[in-house]
């Protein structure tokens, strides 16, 4: 909740008398740029009873423009005397900011009152975005479906909405919607679709978006739209069309770097993830924390135990980034890949923070590649310890590395715990986009349209494999 700070008058000194006349809304950005001026503009405004909507709205904007102060930004607008249509917009991005629904329902609620909710198309965006920040995917709809005269933000942010809630297939339907409609996209609608069709899978839906930025005229200019294509690219397996948009690049900022560095070590080309990495900084371009997740990722996969722990000791003396989570997660999963088992529950002990399930479920998994029973079973151990609920896949470990010992009553053990305890195994599933349409397939289901042709399908091509295996061995 907010603290009453923002409301308690420090005793200022009177303005001088060429300033005492001034309307304070006319100098709050520009004659008080600091935290520390705004604070006593503020406190000035509350001792002399202002009242305009501009003046609180320009003094919410400002506090907002200082990282530290969001929480100042939205007491304002909670608190100040009269609200107009340009309090809320910024009113709702500041809820979305700081978590504070009870505060955004209250918001919503006086914007009703007011008699706004109908007009106000820049307010029902930013709600837009509230809601499906919160996972009320249904509330945002239902306001996006109200709004009276839509323009491609409002578009924008439902597209975005559905994207971060990890529904990729209902954000293309949007975006079809939007073309349906006769609003052309804009940057931020085609980089939320082009999300959209990562998360999804969709590269051929993808690619049509690409087509689309270039007509409007939004190609490789943008970087954020070539930045997106860039992560599409990659994650869909076609990592040299990647390569191919980044090198096309006009401009490039770090995210860029890092979606093509995390590109290259997905799909194991390790070598040039780090040499990418190397031109980035000899560029100038400082890595982020996300940037290193992704370089020591790939030192992880192809084994690299000494670059990726030089690479680990630069992130806080180098870049002055701290080490998270993910970062000591990575070095876990590199000396438990490389079999420095030892090394790996020494540097679990000194990490600053306490090892998380996933750290521990890392090295299970490379306890049972290499068949070493000591790590797996502490490994195993220290995940039940979490206090995170152990998932089919945790209990399969242990037993598969149990089983290449041949401990079979361990074995039987851990089956029967998984049985007591009720765990069910998750289906896997995979996917398939065809003609833009994205199908999905579960182990053992049928219902698919198309199941009898596809089985019909399968048989012919098993058959086939087997005539080719049969006339080898003649």
């Amino acid at each position: 909740m907010l603290t009453a700070e923002v409301w308690s008058p420090l005793p200022l000194p009177r303005p001088p008398a060429h300033r005492q006349h001034l309307d304070p809304s006319a100098t709050v950005t520009t004659s008080f740029p600091t935290l520390a001026h705004l604070r006593m503009r503020h406190a000035r405004a509350l001792r002399t009873h202002v009242h305009q909507p501009s003046f609180w709205n320009a003094l919410a904007r400002s506090y907002a423009s200082h990282g530290a102060a969001p929480h100042l930004a939205l007491g304002v607008c909670l608190h100040m005397p009269l609200r107009d249509a340009h309090t809320f917009p910024l009113a709702f991005k500041l809820c979305s900011l700081l978590s504070a629904f009870a505060e955004a329902l209250s918001l919503h609620a006086h914007l009703v009152k007011l008699g706004l909710a109908a007009t106000s198309v820049h307010s029902l965006n930013a709600l837009v975005t509230l809601y499906s920040n919160f996972g009320h995917l249904d509330l945002a709809r239902q306001l996006f479906d109200r709004i009276p005269r839509r323009i491609v933000s409002s578009w924008s942010a439902m597209i975005a909405g559905y994207d971060r809630n990890a529904q990729p297939r209902e954000a293309l339907f949007t975006f079809l919607g939007m073309l349906e409609a006769g609003v052309s996209p804009d940057e931020a609608a085609l980089v939320s679709t082009l999300a959209a069709c990562t998360h999804g899978g969709c590269l051929e839906f993808g690619k049509a978006i690409h087509a689309c930025a270039t007509v409007s005229g939004l190609g490789l200019e943008s970087v954020g739209i070539a930045t997106a294509l860039v992560d599409l690219y990659a994650k869909c397996g076609e990592v040299d069309s990647a390569r191919e948009v980044f090198e096309r690049m006009v401009q490039r900022n770090v995210l860029s770097w890092s979606a093509m560095i995390g590109g290259l070590a997905m799909h194991g080309r390790a070598p040039e993830a780090i040499k990418l990495f190397d031109e980035m900084v000899e560029a100038g371009v400082r890595p982020t924390s996300v940037t290193m997740t992704n370089v020591l990722s790939a030192c992880s996969h192809v084994g690299l135990v000494d670059q990726g722990l030089r690479l680990f000791n630069l992130m806080k003396e180098e870049y002055g980034i701290e080490p998270r989570v993910e970062h000591c997660g990575c070095v876990v999963d590199l000396l438990g890949r490389a079999g420095l088992f030892l090394e790996a529950r020494e540097f679990i002990s000194t990490m600053p923070t306490p090892a998380t399930a996933a750290i521990w479920r890392s090295l299970l998994g490379a306890a049972c590649t290499h068949g070493d029973l000591e790590a797996g079973r502490l490994a195993g151990e220290r995940l039940a310890a979490t206090g995170e609920e152990m998932v089919a896949g945790d209990y399969v470990m242990l037993a598969n590395l149990y089983a290449r010992l041949d401990l079979w009553e361990e074995v039987g053990r851990v089956r029967t715990e998984m049985n007591d305890v009720g765990v069910k195994r998750v289906a896997g599933f995979s996917s398939v986009e065809v003609d833009g349409e994205l199908h999905r397939f579960v182990m053992g289901d049928r219902s698919h349209r198309e199941a009898k042709r596809i089985h019909e399908a399968l048989h012919l091509l098993n058959a086939e494999l087997m005539d080719e295996e049969s006339s080898s061995f003649h």
